[in-house]
């Protein structure tokens, strides 16, 4: 049951990213833009990412399933995504530079709506 709600939380976040860099990729690049140009906002971000990746690992540490280990794997990459920002800061974000630029923002969007809608469905049907 706890895979399955973190799946949903994980699902409906990326739905949202997906459709605000879909319908506003212009906004989508401000709000990079602002991460890369703000070491506080990237250091705030990352301790928050990084506490909630933690909490989420600790409470669903679960390989059993393949959805199970998809969550796990998922927290994981938000802890070690959280110590990056905490570590490099905006230097990370600068390295990402090439992969929000032009379309690929949209890319992105895409990317993030269908993994998003896949994670739904697996987290309502329990699979």
């Amino acid at each position: 049951m706890m895979t399955e709600a973190i799946a949903l939380g994980f699902g409906l976040y990326a739905i949202a990213a997906g459709i605000a860099f879909l319908a506003t990729p212009e906004r989508g690049r401000r709000v990079m833009t602002e991460l890369r140009d703000s070491e506080a906002l990237s250091f705030v971000c990352g301790i928050l990412v990084f506490f909630i990746g933690a909490v989420l690992l600790v409470a669903h540490h679960k390989i059993d399933t393949a959805l199970e280990t998809f969550i796990t794997i998922l927290s994981a990459l938000a802890v070690l995504e959280g110590l990056v920002f905490v570590a490099l800061g905006s230097s990370f974000m600068r390295l990402m530079n090439p992969l929000l630029s032009g379309n690929f923002i949209r890319v992105w969007g895409v990317f993030a709506l269908v993994a998003g809608v896949v994670l739904v469905y697996l987290g309502a049907v329990g699979h």
